[in-house]
């Protein structure tokens, strides 16, 4: 109170001092601090609300304080840092996209949702059925396998000649030369910076409620290890995070419809070959290395090296 409250500018909902920096105002006038806390909506909705609609508001985010009491979490998924969450009350049907505070929706206020990566649908919401929509994701790492094995060539190259560097200087070079020939090594270093086959997901929820219509997130998809990529890595990585988003997507469709069932597009077993084919595309890059560290030894010769890699990547 006192110095950051203003006596003199009351609140015209409930009379109490408002703040002398910062208030909300509606219709030009602040509010106190007290009913500002019980804002949960879109961002602007309250810009565009008169002195009648926030009250109106009020009341009904009062009435929703039964179910916010009620609410238990049963599940959490996390969209991040910045996004918010999805808070799940399976056993009384009820979600939240707050923890702790905020509106507490019913099932019948979710009228639809889609899981998206970049723009192609994953999960989708149905006529009482969840449909799972078959990503090329696979596919597509397994046909990034050439170039995967060829950065693995080049950096398994750079890094013969800095040992061979290192062991023709290290004789003579003070500890500055050495730190400073580092450094520039390191600045040289082979990075893997091909993009990945997505950048994002995207989670949208479409919603029957009188203050709120919709919530549309963004989760970041998975990256190549810039140093050490591994195309099993990364499908291990994607298939996590897209099992989870199942996970979400059927909890969700049981919000709108306790009986709902599921139907694939594409079919799992078309996605199985595709991920082996990406797995085996990194043994070959595995193989490969072996057969370089032979060539380096002088076991094999340039020609040897060349057919043998030339068969494993089916060149």
């Amino acid at each position: 109170m006192g110095l950051f409250s203003n006596n003199k500018k009351l609140c015209p909902i409930c009379g109490n001092p408002t703040p002398r920096l910062l208030s909300t105002k509606i219709e030009g006038q602040p509010i106190c601090k007290e009913c500002d806390s019980k804002i949960d909506l879109p961002a602007g909705a309250v810009n565009q609300m008169s002195l009648e609609d926030f009250k109106k508001y009020l009341v009904d985010f009062q009435d929703n304080q039964a179910l916010q009491a009620a609410f238990t979490t049963t599940y959490h998924f996390d969209i991040g840092f910045w996004g918010c969450s999805v808070f799940l009350d399976e056993t009384h049907g009820l979600f939240r996209m707050k923890e702790n505070s905020g509106w507490v929706f019913q099932g019948k206020d979710l009228r639809s949702f889609r899981i998206s990566e970049d723009r192609s649908p994953l999960f989708e919401s149905g006529s009482g059925t969840l449909k799972c929509i078959e990503s090329d994701v696979p596919a597509r790492v397994s046909a990034m396998a050439d170039t995967i094995a060829r950065f693995h060539m080049e950096k398994q190259e750079f890094e013969r000649r800095e040992a061979m560097q290192g062991l023709y200087r290290c004789m003579d070079e003070t500890n500055e030369e050495r730190r400073e020939r580092e450094r520039n090594n390191d600045l040289y270093r082979p990075r893997f910076d091909v993009p990945a086959p997505i950048k994002e997901f995207r989670i949208e929820l479409m919603l029957d409620h009188p203050y709120w219509r919709s919530f549309d997130e963004k989760i970041s998809a998975p990256e190549f290890d810039r140093d050490y990529p591994r195309a099993e890595d990364y499908l291990k990585t994607y298939r996590e995070q897209t099992e989870e988003l199942h996970r979400l997507a059927s909890k969700l469709m049981r919000m709108i419809d306790p009986n709902a069932g599921e139907t694939r597009t594409g079919g799992a077993a078309q996605s199985v070959p595709m991920a082996q084919s990406a797995a085996a595309s990194a043994d070959a890059v595995s193989e490969i290395q072996k057969y370089k560290a032979l060539l380096d030894a002088g076991v094999l010769t340039e020609e040897e090296f060349s057919a043998k890699k030339r068969q494993l990547l089916g060149i």
